[in-house]
């Protein structure tokens, strides 16, 4: 059905990097007068990760503007803030009581009593968390969870994805995205109801095999390893959980496809950064090889 994936959180305390490690691309072709560059992120890397990067800082120096996959400058307007609550919270007068089951709400409450340390018994936490649709709620845990785990040590203040562009901003370049958040809020928060209550339920009864997932696609990243952190994308549990190959095309595929095409007009005349996520890069579907089949010269930056 389906894997939780855009809900992983990743920081690790030391990093090693591989001899063919690569995180960072350039972009070349005949019709182009200057390069363009492609680097992969974790979402919710710490900004300061970029310094590990080799050449990324003076590739963000070397561009005009900088695409992430949403532009940072719309992620905090009051429409879009407002478009975005709309599908993430459940429809007025219901609470996520009201959609689950007695047993399936019984093993939600023990999930986030383990986490929080109190269920939603407790006004507090049923009043921030009981009118969020399912989908929205297993991010919100996913989140919580991994940041007590890491205790401190990664800053959800300074997200390496939008830093990024924060520094673009700060050096006079303009900023954009490949999607919009209407796209991406429907994507995550928007399936059928059926479908985000198997996802949540996925992620409470197989809590412990998406940890360990997590922590190897920490430590592939931190590799610096694109074909590594795909295979561990890919990991399967054997069960219903398991992604479909539809949920991969929409979630990875389709979207490799959509950058691909966009990607030959923005960067014709404008020097550009993208930033996405590293498991968009790798793979016989990932940008990298898309572009490559476009006619583009891409190559790792050491």
């Amino acid at each position: 059905m389906i894997k939780k994936l855009i809900t992983i959180v990743a920081l690790a305390t030391t990093t090693f990097v591989s001899a063919n490690a690569q995180l960072l691309y350039r972009i070349t072709s005949d019709s182009q007068k200057k390069p363009s560059y492609i680097v992969g992120t974790f979402h919710l890397e710490d900004g300061s990760y970029l310094d590990k990067i080799p050449g990324a800082n003076a590739a963000l120096d070397e561009v005009d503007q900088v695409y992430g996959e949403l532009d940072v400058k719309t992620m905090t307007n009051p429409d879009t803030l407002a478009a975005t609550q709309a599908i993430t919270m459940l429809p007025d007068g219901k609470t996520i009581k009201d959609i689950l089951t007695a047993e399936q709400f019984e093993k939600l409450d023990k999930y986030v009593t383990s986490i929080l340390g109190t269920g939603l018994s407790n006004p507090m936490v049923f009043q921030q968390m009981g009118k969020m649709n399912p989908a929205t709620l297993d991010n919100t845990l996913t989140i919580t969870n991994f940041l007590k785990k890491m205790q401190g040590k990664f800053n959800p203040n300074n997200i390496l994805d939008l830093s990024i562009q924060q520094t673009a901003i700060q050096k006079g370049k303009k900023t954009n995205g490949l999607e919009t958040m209407a796209f991406q809020t429907k994507l995550m928060f928007g399936r059928p109801m059926n479908e985000m209550i198997e996802q949540l339920m996925c992620s409470i009864d197989n809590s412990e095999f998406y940890d360990k997932q997590t922590l190897l696609m920490i430590d592939a990243y931190h590799e610096q390893n694109i074909e590594k952190l795909l295979e561990i994308t890919y990991m399967k549990m054997g069960n219903s959980c398991d992604m479909t190959e539809e949920y991969m095309n929409g979630l990875i595929f389709n979207r490799n496809s959509d950058w691909a095409k966009k990607i030959p007009a923005i960067i014709k005349d404008s020097p550009t950064l993208f930033v996405v996520g590293a498991g968009h890069l790798g793979g016989e579907k990932g940008v990298i090889n898309l572009l490559r089949k476009a006619g583009f010269k891409v190559e790792g930056v050491k």
